[in-house]
């Protein structure tokens, strides 16, 4: 792991036991356990954040995800390895660890309602001692850069579920810590609230230095919002990598031809390199799938014979496209998911 690392799963491992119990015996006064369960939540994790980054978290639920960052939280003790905050172990120096956090939880749930915003970041910096003026200039200073000035003195519970995310965020910073742990930030807002959280995460992560964890099930903000994805199945890390090179690595090397209509396959699948050819009829209207080898000089070949057999054929090409693999697909296919039924394969 690196030292410049903000924050630092080092081979955490952490299993949980559970026990039910039968009501108790009338005449002995005993319980007898009669169901006992194993869950391996986190199976020796390793990675790290690094500061001026945002890391997105993504797993179905039960996966662990909630585990890990209880554990970089201080929350959850792992059985196994280590987690390393700004250079500190969470475990021996958890005190310090929780100064250098800033968590916003899904729901608004470390708001107050019936304060203000800046009676809400007030109270919340006096409890992590942050106090007189350094406290007000600090509370003026995120309620700016949030965009809730003209609200610092309305009531909570007047704000939109928007405003009230935003707040979040700034109670979560008025410690001014250098991780900060979004769980999922833009869940339930409009397009225009979710937008003005987004710009303002990233705003503070490349110009503040900010290090940044996200949790979502929104695979289009992991897409546009992290530098990186983590990818969790079964409480093991199955993917780690940048987003666009995540995005590569599982992207095949497949062509969309929008035709006049859908020719005789049979020529297409004999030109070497071409591994599968299929119609196509979408929203986007007719044509062929058509997959290639990875090879690029054998796949540039390929694909012109393909254009070329079209014309001979007498079909029209009215357009050609490299189908792309989006986020959703890419989690889908590492963690087995059958996309109509939902079910690991």
């Amino acid at each position: 792991m690196s030292s410049a690392a903000a924050v630092e799963l080092c081979d955490a491992d952490k299993i949980f036991h559970t026990h039910h119990f039968f009501q108790k015996h009338e005449e002995t006064q005993k319980r007898r356990i009669y169901y006992k369960k194993t869950v391996h939540a986190v199976n020796h994790v390793t990675f790290d954040i690094r500061p001026g980054e945002i890391l997105g978290l993504l797993g179905r639920n039960g996966a662990g995800k909630t585990t890990m960052v209880k554990m970089i939280s201080g929350l959850v003790k792992p059985n196994s390895g280590k987690v390393i905050v700004d250079g500190l172990d969470v475990e021996t120096k958890r005190l310090k660890v929780l100064r250098k956090i800033g968590v916003v939880l899904e729901g608004t749930r470390t708001v107050i309602w019936p304060l203000t915003p800046m009676e809400n970041l007030s109270y919340f910096g006096n409890l992590r001692d942050v106090k007189g003026k350094i406290l007000k200039e600090r509370s003026k200073e995120l309620l700016d850069f949030i965009g809730l000035t003209d609200k610092m003195n309305v009531e909570v519970r007047k704000l939109s579920r928007g405003q009230k995310q935003r707040l979040a965020i700034c109670i979560a910073l008025i410690t001014d810590p250098p991780v900060l742990l979004l769980d999922e930030p833009t869940t339930g807002l409009d397009v225009q609230s979710s937008r003005a959280i987004k710009d303002k995460v990233i705003e503070m992560t490349r110009q503040r230095g900010k290090c940044v964890l996200v949790t979502t099930h929104d695979m289009n903000t992991a897409q546009e919002l992290c530098d990186r994805i983590a990818i969790v199945h079964e409480g093991k890390l199955a993917a780690c990598k940048r987003t666009e090179d995540l995005l590569e690595v599982f992207s095949d090397q497949t062509y969309h031809l929008r035709l006049d209509r859908v020719p005789d396959l049979a020529p297409l699948t004999a030109i070497p390199g071409v591994l599968s050819a299929a119609a196509l009829n979408d929203d986007e209207g007719i044509g062929i799938s058509v997959q290639l080898v990875a090879d690029e000089a054998q796949r540039s070949s390929a694909l012109y014979a393909v254009v070329a057999s079209l014309e001979r054929a007498g079909v029209v090409l009215r357009a050609i496209n490299h189908a792309q693999q989006n986020l959703e697909d890419v989690f889908l296919r590492i963690t087995n998911t059958d996309t109509k039924s939902g079910k690991s394969s």
